[in-house]
């Protein structure tokens, strides 16, 4: 990802905060066909200084040969964005721009192989059913059935990039400018990430 200074973030919680409210991430791979991407949902967790993705794809995915020859793989997440208009600038002239937060991670894919850490990574995901989805609960062989149907994976960041480009490079006027213009178009998780920016 091509880092501005002015936005690049470097707190880890506040990275994994990003992945855990946007977990349907992009996994890019290269294989022999070239490059390659599955849209997924992720799990993330901290070990010390380092982050810890946890993930499943369907097993008939060609893309599982990455994971079985533990492939360099990148994982992309997006955060809140909207398109920031001149208009909404003091200073002119101006041109347009987006605004956004985005993290990519970079590492190797690991396979998981044991029921028990198949399990324990589907469980990580059951978070967001509204309906408290147990993989226990599931009939024996059903069970058995869905994890031949998958193969879970595990992905430890070698490299983290992240940016947050919130207006920082405009005026505090500027930045007021565009909190008002998103917060009547009712673009609140944007306008409140370009309030963090203010000073005090």
């Amino acid at each position: 990802m091509y880092l501005r200074p002015a936005f690049i973030e470097t707190d880890l919680d506040r990275i994994m905060g990003l992945i855990r409210d946007m977990p349907f991430g992009l996994l890019t791979t290269h294989g022999p066909e070239g490059l390659d991407a599955s849209h997924i949902p992720f799990t993330v967790e901290r070990e010390g200084d380092a982050l810890l993705l946890s993930a499943h794809l369907a097993a008939a995915n060609l893309q599982c040969r990455a994971i079985e020859n533990g492939a360099v793989a990148l994982a992309v997440f997006s955060g809140p964005h909207a398109y920031i208009s001149p208009s909404w600038y003091r200073t002119q002239p101006s041109v347009p721009t987006w605004d956004y937060a985005a993290v990519h991670l970079h590492g190797v894919l690991e396979p998981v192989l044991g029921d028990a850490e198949v399990a324990a990574s589907l469980h990580a995901l059951a978070v967001h059913d509204p309906g408290k989805f147990d993989v226990d609960a599931l009939e024996a062989g059903y069970r058995r059935a869905m994890f031949k149907g998958i193969r879970a994976f595990r992905m430890r960041a070698t490299r983290i990039e992240a940016q947050w480009k919130m207006s920082q490079n405009r005026s505090v006027a500027d930045r007021q400018g565009v909190i008002a213009a998103l917060r009547a178009e009712e673009r609140d998780e944007v306008a409140d990430l370009v309030m963090a920016t203010l000073p005090g």
